[in-house]
């Protein structure tokens, strides 16, 4: 309605200046109608003006509890854990399934804020297998820790070896917290699978590497609910496909940073220690 009647205004005002007239002295009456005109268009325009005003949006400022505000909250917090509790683990990738860089680095960043959300930080090293031992980057020859794990994206034909009826997405391999390279095995082509289902296979990849990188840090038992399920259902799938949380819980979280911590030689912080640690 505002600009509905400015246009109206601005049509009357040229339609008036397009037929010009013989120019009559006015009245002492008329003048003053005039003048009364002109101050009512005057109002008029600026009440147009104040109401476009009171519509344009803001931008500058969330709402409280807005998802932007949100977000922010939640990544403050999270970078202050992983920053004070200072738990890294290194995976080393062999990609056997050829999977193309772009896909594989999109599945790392999935794996990578679901860890952060925990108070992981994850270092991803590409352990090429299409060249040779000598040209391999040299970070992958290096010695490993026992936060070290090797991670293998495997293909139908290694997978088959390994994979059971159990075991749809992965495997991982039971370590004691003091043993290097501990192995963690994904079968990319019951991913694959998914993927022609409908799943997007980046996501889902990324979600088969948190759950089966927990197992080795958190043995091989499953829960009830979450990333640890022991089967993720058709609603589980669809949360994941769609960026929705699929968690650890709380529990789970807080034996995983530990984990991590121990695997690195470090000190964990007992429950007082904890809970200072995460407080607003």
């Amino acid at each position: 309605m505002p600009f509905d009647l400015l246009l109206c205004l601005v049509s009357a005002r040229s339609s008036a200046s397009a037929h010009p007239r013989v120019r009559l002295e006015p009245s002492a009456r008329t003048r003053i109608a005039k003048r009364a005109g002109k101050r009512s268009l005057a109002l008029q325009l600026i009440g147009v003006i104040a109401a476009i005003l009171s519509n344009a949006p803001t931008f500058a400022s969330p709402a409280p509890g807005s998802p932007s505000t949100l977000a922010a909250a939640r990544a403050t917090t999270v970078s202050r854990t992983a920053t004070k509790l200072d738990a890294k683990l290194i995976l080393r990738v062999y990609n056997y399934a050829r999977l193309d860089p772009v896909s594989l680095a999109l599945s790392e960043k999935v794996a990578t804020a679901i860890f952060a959300d925990v108070g992981i930080e994850v270092i991803w090293m590409d352990c090429s297998v299409s060249r040779p031992p000598s040209r391999t980057s040299p970070a992958c020859q290096s010695r490993m820790g026992s936060s070290d794990l090797v991670l293998r994206i495997l293909p139908r034909n290694m997978a088959i070896r390994l994979a059971t009826r159990n075991e749809p997405l992965g495997s991982a391999q039971t370590c004691t917290e003091s043993e290097p390279a501990c192995e963690v095995n994904v079968f990319y082509h019951r991913v694959d699978e998914l993927a022609t289902k409908g799943y997007r296979a980046d996501r889902v990849l990324g979600y088969v590497f948190a759950h089966e990188v927990a197992h080795v840090l958190l043995g091989p038992r499953h829960s009830a609910e979450g990333i640890l399920r022991g089967e993720w259902t058709r609603d589980d799938l669809e949360r994941i496909c769609r960026g929705l949380a699929l968690d650890f819980t709380k529990d789970q979280s807080r034996q995983l940073r530990d984990a991590v911590l121990r695997r690195m030689g470090q000190s964990v912080p007992d429950d007082s220690t904890r809970a200072n640690l995460v407080a607003p």
